[in-house]
C-alpha cells in the first residue's frame, strides 16, 4: 500500500513539473550537448528538457520516434516555439522507428526541447533524441544590432565571422574612411537568403543587395561590390530576408585610396575648379556622395577647344558657355575590356569663359583641355658647340633637347636666354622650346655651328 501511494506521489509530481505553467527553468532536467535522451510517452504526455547554449551556435536536434504520434518542438526561455516537427514521423512504429532532424542558429541562452504525444488509443511508445550544440566560432562583437551599437571594423578588414540567428536577426558594422577611395565589400553567406545594405553617416541607403541568395549550410554564396566613397563614416547592415532563413556568414572589406587631385568642392559652376588649357591635367573622382565635378576654362584666343579624357567606366561630359548654354553633351561609353579608354573631342570657341562638367557612373577619370591657338610662339634660337642662345618671352622656361638629353634654363626679363650644353659636333640638331603659363611651344630646330 505504501508503495502504491509513493508511486502516485511521484507520478503527480512529474505531471506537475511537465505541465504546470508555473514551473521554472530549474524544474526541468538539464541535458548536455550530444547526450542521448530516452523516454516513453502516453496519450497527451508532454516532457520538457532544458539545454544551455553558452556561445553563438547551431543547435541540431535528431529525434527518433517509435510512433507517428510524436510531436517535437524547440522553445525559447519563455517557452515560445522556435522550431518544430509535427506529424513528420510518417509510418513510424514499434519495430520501424523513424528519425528526423531539425535545427536552428541561436544566441547564448536557455532553451527547451519539448516532446509530446497526441495519441488517441492509449498507446505508449518510446522515443529518443540527441541535441548537439555546434559552436559557430563567430568573431563579431555583440551587441551590434543597430547603428549606435555597430561593431567597428577597419577599412581593410580581415573576414569577420558572424551569424544571423533566430533571436539576433540584424548585425551592423561601422567603417570610417579618412580619405576618398574605393571600398570593396565581400560577403560569403552560408544561408539561402540574406539582406545587406550599405548606408552613409546619416543612414541614407547607398546600396541594397536584394538579389543575394543561393547559399546553404554547407555551400556558400559569395558576392562582392565596389563603392567609390568620400571621406567619412559608413555602415553595413546584414540581416535575414525571411524569418525562416538563418545561418553563418563572413564579411570583409578592402579599401584603396584614389589618386584624384581635384580641388573640392567643385560641384557647380560657381564652385568650378580652374583648369588651364595646355598646362593642367586633373584626376577626378565621381563618388556616391559627390556625383558631379565642374571645371572652369578661360580661353584667351579664338580657336579650337580640345577635350581629352581617360575613363575607367562610362561617364557623361558636358561643356557650357558663360551663360550656361550647352555646347557639348556627350555620353562617353567605355566599350573595351582594357582598364581604361582614351577619348577626345573638339569644338570651335571664341575668346571667353567655359565650363566642363563630368558626371555619371562612379569612379576615377583624367581630364585635360588644350587650345593650340593659346600656345606660346616658338623661340628664336641658335647653337654653338657649347651653348644655345636666343630670345623669347620674358621669364620663360627654356628647354634644349639633343637626342634623348634635355638641358634647361630661363629667359631674363627681356626674353634673352643662354644655356650651356656639353661640347657638340658641328651640325648636331638641337630642338629648343619655351614653356609659359599658356603651355609649351612647338620646338625650334637649329644646328650647331
Amino acid at each position: 500500500m505504501k508503495k502504491f501511494f509513493f508511486t502516485c506521489f511521484i507520478a503527480f509530481a512529474l505531471y506537475f513539473i511537465m505541465v504546470s505553467p508555473q514551473a521554472k527553468a530549474a524544474d526541468y532536467p538539464v541535458i548536455q550537448s550530444g547526450q542521448k535522451i530516452e523516454g516513453t510517452l502516453g496519450d497527451d504526455d508532454r516532457v520538457l528538457y532544458q539545454i544551455n547554449v553558452k556561445k553563438p551556435s547551431y543547435l541540431e536536434i535528431k529525434p527518433t520516434s517509435y510512433s507517428s504520434d510524436l510531436y517535437f518542438s524547440l522553445l525559447n526561455e519563455e517557452q515560445d516555439e522556435i522550431d518544430y516537427i509535427y506529424g513528420d514521423f510518417g509510418d513510424a512504429a514499434s519495430t520501424t522507428p523513424v528519425t528526423r532532424t531539425m535545427g536552428e542558429y541561436l544566441e547564448p541562452g536557455i532553451y527547451y526541447i519539448e516532446a509530446y504525444s497526441r495519441g488517441y488509443d492509449n498507446e505508449h511508445f518510446k522515443y529518443h533524441f540527441t541535441a548537439t550544440v555546434k559552436d559557430s566560432e563567430t568573431s563579431e562583437v555583440e551587441p551590434n544590432n543597430g547603428s549606435e551599437l555597430a561593431m567597428t571594423i577597419k577599412p581593410t578588414q580581415k573576414p569577420v565571422i558572424a551569424q544571423i540567428s533566430w533571436n539576433d536577426s540584424t548585425d551592423f558594422y561601422k567603417v570610417t574612411l579618412d580619405k576618398p577611395g574605393k571600398l570593396s565589400v565581400k560577403v560569403t553567406a552560408y544561408m539561402q537568403y540574406m539582406n545587406l545594405q550599405i548606408y552613409d553617416a546619416n543612414l541614407e541607403e547607398i546600396a541594397d543587395w536584394d538579389d543575394y541568395y543561393g547559399g546553404s549550410k554547407l555551400t556558400s554564396k559569395v558576392k562582392q561590390s565596389d563603392y567609390y566613397l568620400e571621406k567619412g563614416t559608413y555602415y553595413i547592415e546584414a540581416s535575414k530576408t525571411y524569418s525562416d532563413y538563418t545561418g553563418k556568414y563572413k564579411i570583409e572589406t578592402k579599401f584603396s585610396k584614389t589618386s584624384n587631385n581635384e580641388k573640392e568642392p567643385n560641384n557647380g559652376i560657381e564652385q568650378a575648379q580652374k583648369l588651364s588649357p595646355n598646362v593642367q591635367s586633373v584626376t577626378g573622382l565621381i563618388s556616391w556622395s559627390d556625383p558631379s565635378d565642374f571645371y572652369k576654362v578661360v580661353v584667351s584666343k579664338t580657336g579650337v577647344l580640345n577635350v581629352h579624357m581617360t575613363v575607367y567606366q562610362s561617364m557623361n561630359l558636358e561643356v557650357y558657355n558663360r551663360d550656361g548654354d550647352t555646347l557639348l553633351d556627350r555620353w562617353i561609353y567605355k566599350s573595351s575590356n582594357t582598364s581604361s579608354d582614351k577619348w577626345s573631342t573638339s569644338l570651335n570657341v571664341k575668346k571667353g569663359t567655359y565650363y566642363v562638367q563630368v558626371f555619371g557612373n562612379t569612379g576615377l577619370y583624367k581630364l585635360n583641355v588644350k587650345v593650340p591657338e593659346m600656345l606660346p610662339k616658338s623661340p628664336k634660337a641658335k647653337a654653338t658647340k657649347t651653348k644655345v642662345t636666343g630670345t623669347t618671352y620674358a621669364n620663360g622656361k627654356i628647354t634644349a633637347k639633343i637626342g634623348s638629353k634635355k638641358y634647361t634654363g630661363k629667359s631674363n626679363s627681356k626674353g634673352a636666354f643662354s644655356i650651356k650644353i656639353p661640347t657638340q659636333k658641328v651640325k648636331t640638331k638641337v630642338y629648343v622650346s619655351v614653356t609659359t603659363d599658356a603651355g609649351t611651344s612647338k620646338s625650334t630646330k637649329v644646328q650647331v655651328k
